[in-house]
């Protein structure tokens, strides 16, 4: 970010969207991003957050969800997908968050690249 920036906001889907809602967070507390100008919005797409039912929280992120994240946030969520519970609880650790639902799986845990 440093090198290839300025950047106004983070585009994260599924594992990218878990580390980009980390990130606001972690930079209010000054443990991530401070030689950046401040995250100013987020997408994220199937999202996450560290911490969860599912995931760990890395210990450097260990503070990211302790106070609800400022940045404005777009979320979408599709109703079908698998990771639904824990893009619901993401939108909730946000102030004002846009949730939008669609129809769609974004994505299948049974995979194969």
């Amino acid at each position: 970010m440093v090198k290839n920036g300025p950047f106004d906001g983070l585009l994260g889907f599924s594992q990218g969207a878990l580390v980009a809602a980390a990130l606001p967070g972690m930079q209010a507390q000054g443990v991530a991003l401070g030689k950046v100008e401040k995250i100013k919005f987020l997408i994220l797409i199937s999202g996450a957050k560290f911490g969860g039912k599912k995931y760990e929280m890395p210990k450097m992120a260990s503070n990211a969800f302790s106070y609800p994240i400022e940045c404005p946030s777009l979320h979408f969520i599709g109703e079908s997908d698998f990771q639904k519970p824990e893009s619901i609880a993401l939108v909730e650790a946000f102030r004002d968050p846009v949730d939008i639902r669609h129809q769609e799986a974004t994505q299948s845990p049974n995979l194969v690249s």
